[in-house]
């Protein structure tokens, strides 16, 4: 069985994680390694700190600390968030570890035909006397106009460029007119994979269409890539170039690589065709996981990965994106404060496509969808059942007496089973779900039609039928929502005295006690 790789974006060591990035990146991608651990596969979920760059070097600088001690807090901060919102990693390390320079002096080493020496013009800020780079650039965006965009990219159209393509650029530190002054740096070549790029989007059907559809308009204009940045930078330092570093951007996704080996204590074959590798990320970053890293990947002899879910902006109410540069966010932490991590995990799935389409975030309708499906569906199926089942026959039954409907429903527990896998196979999570509330409401109807009080005292071999059908309708129900709902489906696991396993598996039992799953909201 092909073994699964399932990396998440990783999140940069300078701000507070908020709720855009957990539902285009984190959730899906915890989900996903959750489904695939249930299915039995040898799974690996990887992720790290994103840890260096110029925003570090000055914010580490304002601080007044060592820019590794100031990544070193955001790195707890952060695993703290994700924890807090049951994001579980098999590894979450660090791009700044000795696992990371090694690796990206490799990859520049392997790559070493691919790069070519050229003097460029840049950004000086006069006012702060250093090199501003991209992010520490502001103007116009040269491809679609939008303003107070940063020069590395526009967060509007996706397009990157360099900060001398920015019109009416200013220092985003002092707000001064910058200077350009001229520097010799190492360009990849990333042209000559513009073949490659072409047949391997057209080839790798796993790849999201509606990016390829996006991603392959950018070809033609495909330019060589600067991946050297002047001193003073935070970052890993380019061998026999005194003073000049790799940019962030080259060492960052080798940070999904160095994590792996620091996880497995070496890479095996994770990365050399052993697993299905799956890259988990917002659309703002298409560009770096589309061009950039797949030439890398090519060039220094990695395995490329099978796909790449690709998530939109998760915007306020009024429509405008959560942005942690630009304050209009809901923090993970302020969100799990308010309510229960399971039930922004059900809403936030419930409410993401498998697009990279643009969703509004609504306390309002998180608290509808949670009341109206999650527990009124699903959690008062579960107290209705199993209550019923331990105070009338101590446990799961045994089937006795079958009438036609209960043969129908018992053959749609194995096809939903199915179907549900099936979606989350796809990452097609969102119908993965509106599958589980689709046969909660089956399971309900059953339930309610069958009326199993009133056939305990006059049909008692019938009762036990549907009661058997019921109590195996909730386990598997619940090892399909389990990835999605690790805490609460763990609850039901324990009152079943039955392990989740991705099969349709539950037979004669006693059970526990027991409680209701959830509390509705009220606030």
């Amino acid at each position: 069985m092909m073994k699964e790789l399932v990396t998440a974006a990783l999140p940069y060591a300078n701000g507070t994680l908020h709720l855009g990035h957990l539902m285009s990146t984190y959730l899906p991608a915890d989900v996903y390694a959750r489904y695939c651990r249930l299915r039995g596969r040898e799974t690996a979920f990887i992720c790290a700190t994103d840890e260096h760059g110029t925003a570090i070097e000055i914010n580490a600088e304002k601080a007044g600390k060592p820019p590794q001690e100031f990544v070193a807090e955001f790195h707890e901060q952060q695993l703290k968030d994700f924890k807090s919102a049951l994001i579980e990693f098999d590894e979450f390390h660090h791009t700044d570890s000795p696992e990371n320079h090694e690796l990206t002096r490799e990859f520049h080493e392997k790559l070493g035909e691919y790069f070519y020496e050229k003097e460029i013009t840049q950004t000086y800020c006069p006012k702060c006397e250093r090199v501003l780079p991209d992010r520490y650039v502001k103007g116009k965006c040269p491809n679609c106009g939008a303003e107070d965009q940063y020069g590395d990219g526009c967060e509007k159209c996706g397009k990157t460029y360099s900060t001398s393509d920015l019109l009416e650029p200013r220092c985003a530190v002092c707000g001064t007119t910058p200077e350009h002054r001229s520097s010799k740096h190492l360009f990849f070549c990333l042209t000559s994979f513009k073949d490659f790029l072409s047949k391997w989007f057209q080839e790798n059907k796993e790849l999201q269409r509606d990016v390829i559809n996006y991603v392959k308009n950018w070809l033609p204009e495909l330019q060589d890539w600067d991946v050297t940045r002047d001193g003073p930078y935070f970052g890993v330092p380019i061998p026999g170039r005194p003073n000049q570093y790799f940019y962030v951007w080259f060492d960052a996704p080798i940070g999904y690589v160095s994590s792996t080996k620091h996880h497995f204590k070496e890479l095996g074959d994770w990365w050399s065709g052993g697993a299905r590798i799956s890259h988990f990320i917002g659309k703002d970053i298409i560009y770096h996981h589309y061009l950039f890293w797949p030439a890398m990947l090519k060039g220094a002899g990695f395995a490329l990965p099978a796909r790449i879910p690709t998530r939109g902006h998760l915007n306020m109410a009024s429509g405008e994106k959560m942005s942690k540069s630009r304050g209009t966010l809901v923090t993970i932490c302020e969100a799990v404060q308010k309510t229960d991590p399971e039930y922004l995990r059900y809403y936030l799935t419930a409410i993401t496509p498998n697009s990279t389409a643009d969703i509004n975030f609504s306390w309002d309708e998180l608290k509808t969808k949670t009341n109206n499906e999650l527990i009124d569906a699903y959690g008062n199926l579960v107290y209705r059942v199993l209550s019923f089942a331990y105070s009338k026959t101590n446990g799961v039954p045994e089937k006795s007496v079958e009438k036609n409907e209960d043969k129908e429903f018992e053959a749609k527990i194995p096809r939903f089973l199915q179907e549900a896998a099936n979606h989350y196979d796809a990452v097609e999570l969102k119908r993965s779900l509106e599958s589980c509330m689709a046969f909660a409401g089956e399971c309900n109807k059953y339930f309610n039609d069958r009326a199993p009080w009133k056939l305990l005292k006059e049909k008692p071999e019938e009762a036990k039928t549907v009661l058997h059908n019921a109590c195996r309708a909730v386990y598997v129900l619940s090892v399909a929502l389990h990835p999605v709902l690790p805490a609460s489906t763990k609850k039901v696991f324990a009152w079943l005295n039955e392990e989740p396993k991705w099969e349709d598996c539950l037979t004669v039992r006693q059970i526990n006690k027991p409680e209701v799953l959830y509390q509705k909201i009220e606030y």
